[in-house]
């Protein structure tokens, strides 16, 4: 009798019944509890070295891609540089992986796999590898990846560090570490922990199921007892000093005394949130108590206004003519606008978060605007144009405005020169004569229909932001046909000069348009509750944290919507809501995709029917 034919049906269908009985029979061997999971054995030489050569390729394919990609890697040897990666190697990696002629910790080597000694193994990884095993941490160890989503520039600081660990003796690691502290340990004030504080939500990574295992909260206990141990300052000055400048790592850690409490205790609270993007801050912050952080921007605001003392290096006459163009005066080609319009003294009064910034440490800020630039940099919700202006500044351009604002006296109101920014305050009689033409569209009184209904209202605005609207036109970052135009036909002084006819006008209110129908009045009382409170649950913020009177007023920059037209507001919302917007200073493109049909018409005929701001 001949054999039974095997046949591909039956061939699947045996392969089938064989898998199922190797998954159910898994199923019974984990449930039973038969798969070791101890960590007091060490790994088997074949687990350890499947783990080890698993880890090396997948670190080594991301270096080479993003070698390829072209990561920017900046100077490794820079002191400030390895001084700042120093301090965060002690406070964080050391409790792990040791230090030079140090023994690791017990619970470090009871963990499976252990985890190795750095200055025995550092040598081994290129710069680029120990970016990419910072950055994103090795699965299945207890090798954290970056306690941050963002802002990875800070990385290369504690990559610097590492790179002196294969030659750095015990005494100088305790140098590195402990002595810019520890002698002033004595002259510091306590901070007790006191109350805890309200509890803040942490928002650092994607959230991991079962949530209730999890508390995602600050304060937290931290590596080491920062906070608990009521000393938190002489963490803080390991960094930024005793006189708050940061001279410890050479302007890589922020000038801390020419910025005021609130800017530094909001800037706590967010890096202890995750709202502002830092891996070094967050293990800090999210270890100080609320009494802690309010105590700790009182100290460092109360400390005299100092420079970092140490001169940015020296660059050629062009750059530093370079530096001073930009900050003073911006650029209106490129419809970059001067810093001093926003950073100014009285940027604090904006309630934006709007730090100062004459006198900040060099290696800082250019820092800060390289991270901008690679979209790296911390955000915040609502208002920032920083990663629009990083942008469009070169690598040279950011050197030479970090150069420049370094070398300024704390206190510097960055006030423009009048010389090379002629007009802004010069109504002269051929502007006021060009200004009659524009009032063809833009005249404040009774509308004339539809389309006159979409130009704005001038004379609401301040000159700065009707100046740097119209550099947006002729740089063609605004595309407006007629206002190209118009824009491409005056030099930048008679722009100037335009823009202070309308800018020192009285705020007429708009006329409405007598063809829009207004929208019902449930819809004006949530259009005003929008605009009041936002709704964070859709990452709308209120639109008078930016278009206030406080922010308005204290940065020209942002436009003022009350009493203007509803036609116009409505039709740049839904401009915005399209996405087709080109980057501008504004956030508005996320923001107004946000919003309804309905929320957005009824926002327009929110803000049209209040009163114009005072000038």
């Amino acid at each position: 009798m001949s054999r039974p034919r095997l046949t591909r049906p039956r061939l699947l269908i045996g392969l089938g019944a064989v898998a199922v009985v190797l998954v159910l029979g898994a199923a019974a061997v984990l449930k039973a509890g038969l798969v070791p999971v101890s960590a007091r054995p060490p790994h088997a030489a074949a687990t350890a070295a499947l783990l080890h050569e698993t880890f090396r390729a997948s670190v080594e394919r991301s270096a080479r891609q993003l070698t390829e990609a072209g990561l920017d890697v900046p100077d490794l040897d820079d002191p400030g540089l390895i001084a700042l990666g120093a301090q965060h190697y002690d406070q964080v990696c050391s409790s792990c992986h040791g230090g030079p002629g140090l023994g690791q910790s017990p619970v470090a080597l009871s963990m499976r796999p252990r985890p190795q000694s750095l200055p025995a193994v550092v040598g081994e990884f290129s710069e680029t590898e120990l970016y990419v095993i910072l950055r994103d941490g090795v699965r299945f160890t207890a090798m954290p990846s970056w306690p941050a989503d963002g802002n990875f520039g800070e990385i290369w600081a504690v990559v610097a560090f590492l790179r002196q660990l294969p030659d750095m003796t015990p005494d100088a690691y305790h140098d590195a570490t402990e002595a810019s502290r520890g002698a002033a340990e004595a002259a510091l004030p306590a901070m007790a922990w006191d109350r805890r504080g309200a509890a803040m939500e942490l928002k650092l990574h994607a959230r991991a199921d079962p949530l209730e295992d999890y508390l995602y909260s600050a304060p937290s206990t931290g590596w080491r007892p920062i906070g608990l141990g009521d000393t938190p300052l002489r963490y803080c000055v390991a960094c930024h000093g005793t006189d708050g400048t940061g001279a410890p790592t050479g302007g890589q850690a922020p000038n801390l005394a020419i910025l005021d409490a609130d800017t530094i205790a909001a800037r706590l609270r967010d890096y202890a949130s995750g709202a502002r993007q830092s891996g070094i801050m967050a293990t800090v912050a999210t270890s100080l108590s609320g009494p802690q952080i309010d105590a700790l921007a009182e100290h460092f605001a109360g400390l005299p206004d100092r420079t970092l003392g140490v001169p940015p290096s020296a660059g050629t006459e062009a750059d530093a003519e370079r530096g001073t163009a930009l900050v003073r005066n911006g650029d209106f080609a490129r419809a970059l606008p001067a810093c001093g319009l926003c950073h100014g003294t009285g940027a604090e009064k904006a309630g934006l978060g709007v730090p100062r910034l004459a006198g900040q440490g060099a290696a800082f800020l250019k820092r800060r605007l390289d991270g901008f630039a690679s979209g790296r940099g911390a955000d915040r919700d609502g208002w920032n144009p920083m990663p629009a202006i990083a942008r469009a500044l070169s690598p040279a351009d950011r050197s030479a405005v970090a150069a420049y604002l370094a070398a300024l006296p704390a206190g510097d109101p960055l006030s423009p020169d009048a010389a090379a920014a002629p007009g802004l305050e010069q109504a002269t009689e051929t502007a006021i004569a060009q200004a009659q033409s524009c009032t063809a569209c833009h005249d404040p009184g009774p509308a004339l229909g539809a389309d006159r209904d979409l130009s704005p209202n001038l004379t609401l605005q301040s000159p700065a932001y009707i100046a740097h609207q119209m550099a947006l036109f002729d740089s063609g970052l605004r595309p407006v046909t007629t206002m190209q135009q118009a824009a491409h036909e005056l030099t930048e002084a008679e722009v100037g000069a335009l823009a202070a006819v309308f800018g020192t006008a009285r705020a007429s209110p708009s006329g409405s348009d007598p063809e829009r129908r207004p929208p019902p009045d449930y819809q004006l009382a949530e259009a005003g509750a929008l605009a009041r409170d936002g709704d964070p649950g859709r990452g709308v913020p209120a639109c008078l944290s930016c278009h206030g009177a406080a922010p308005t007023g204290a940065i020209g920059l942002i436009p003022r919507l009350d009493g203007q037209r509803a036609g116009y507001l409505q039709d740049r919302l839904d401009y915005f809501a399209e996405g087709k917007a080109p980057e501008v200073l504004a956030p508005m493109t996320g923001i107004a995709a946000r919003l309804t049909d309905s929320e957005r018409a009824a926002l327009a005929d929110w803000f049209a029917a209040r009163p114009p701001l005072e000038k």
